[in-house]
C-alpha cells in the first residue's frame, strides 16, 4: 500500500511511541471492500484517526501532575493505554480502507483534564454507536468481526472515563444505543477539517443541536427540563418537529416547545440513561431515523 509521505511520516511518529505492537490485518485487501462497505470503514477510518488524534493532543497538552491536581490521579497511564489502542486500530482499518488518506486538521472543545474526560466519554459513546450501526450494514464477514472487537474496545474505554468523571459507568444502559452513519459522521464532523484529497466521507451531514439541561445535576431524572438551540439561518424546524431520544434500545419521542428563534425546551423522558443522542426530526415511525429526517443532532449526559 502506498501512502503520502507527510502521512507516513506522521503514522511512523505515533507508533514509534506506542507500547503495544500493532497486529496488521491479513484478512482484507482493498479490492475486497466495495459499495457500503467501503464507505462504512472509510467512515471508521476517520473516527479512529479523530481519537487517536484526539488522545495524542491530551497526552501532549497535559502533564501527570496536571490530572493529579484536577482529581484524576493514575490518569495519564490510562491515556496512553488508548492512545496506543487507537493506533492499532486506525493502522488496521486504513490498510483495509487502502491508499489516499492524510491527517485532518483536529478541533476539540478541550482545556482542562475535565474537558479531555468530559468530551472524552462522548467521543467514545458516539465510537460504539457507529461500530454498533456498521456492523449491521456490513457483508463482509472480515469487517463485521474487526467492527465487533474494536466496538468491545470503545465500550471500556468509555466505561473507565466515566467511571473517573463520577458517572454511572456500569449500570448506565441494558444496551448501547446503535447510531446511523449519518449519526455518527455528523456528531463527529464539527471536530474535524480533512483534506480535499481524502476520499470523501459518503454520508449526509446533519447540522448540530445543542442542548443542555436547564438546572441540577447528573444524575438527571425524568421531567427535567432541557433547552434546546440551533441555527436558525440553516436549519429550520416547523411545527411538526419533535426531540427524538435515542438512548438503550429505546426512540423515545418528546414535544419540542419552540419559544424563539433557534431556541426551544423538551424535558426527560422515562427510560433514558446514560449519554443520550437527541434529533430534531418529525419521523413518526419506528426504528433508524431516515437521513433527510434528521434535520439537527445533538447529545446530553443523563447519568
Amino acid at each position: 500500500m502506498k501512502t503520502s509521505t507527510s502521512f507516513t511520516l506522521t503514522l511512523a511518529g505515533l507508533i514509534s511511541v506506542s507500547a503495544n505492537p500493532i497486529v496488521r490485518s491479513n484478512k482484507w485487501k482493498r479490492a475486497d471492500l466495495q459499495g457500503l462497505d467501503y464507505e462504512i470503514i472509510n467512515l471508521a477510518r476517520n473516527l479512529e484517526s479523530l481519537e487517536l488524534n484526539y488522545w495524542n493532543q491530551g497526552l501532549k497538552n497535559f502533564t501527570e501532575s496536571d490530572f493529579d491536581n484536577a482529581g484524576y490521579k493514575g490518569f495519564r497511564q490510562y491515556l496512553e493505554l488508548f492512545r496506543d489502542q487507537e493506533i492499532a486500530h486506525f493502522t488496521v482499518l486504513n490498510e483495509a480502507a487502502g491508499e489516499g488518506f492524510e491527517n485532518c486538521t483536529y478541533t476539540f472543545p478541550v482545556t482542562t483534564p475535565y474537558d479531555l474526560l468530559s468530551v472524552g466519554q462522548v467521543v467514545t459513546t458516539v465510537g460504539e454507536g457507529a461500530f454498533i450501526g456498521g456492523i449491521a450494514n456490513l457483508t463482509d464477514s472480515p469487517a463485521r468481526q474487526t467492527g465487533g472487537t474494536i466496538l468491545g474496545n470503545e465500550a471500556r474505554q468509555n466505561s473507565l472515563l466515566r467511571q473517573f468523571l463520577g458517572l454511572d459507568f456500569f449500570n448506565a444502559v441494558n444496551f448501547d444505543t446503535p447510531l446511523t452513519a449519518s449519526q455518527a459522521y455528523s456528531l463527529a464532523a464539527p471536530f474535524l477539517n480533512c483534506p480535499s484529497s481524502n476520499p470523501p466521507i459518503k454520508f449526509h451531514k446533519i447540522p448540530p443541536l445543542m442542548a443542555n439541561f436547564t438546572s441540577s445535576s447528573t444524575p438527571h431524572s425524568p421531567g427535567d427540563e432541557i433547552s434546546i438551540m440551533w441555527d436558525s439561518s440553516s436549519v429550520y424546524l416547523g411545527s411538526d418537529v419533535h426531540i427524538t431520544f435515542l438512548g438503550d434500545v429505546y426512540s423515545i419521542p418528546q414535544p419540542l416547545n419552540q419559544n424563539g428563534d433557534g431556541s426551544g425546551t423538551t424535558t426527560l423522558p422515562k427510560g433514558i440513561n446514560g449519554t443520550s443522542i437527541l434529533v430534531a426530526t418529525n419521523f413518526e415511525g419506528g426504528g433508524p431515523i431516515p437521513d433527510k429526517q434528521n434535520f439537527a443532532i445533538g447529545y446530553v449526559v443523563v447519568a
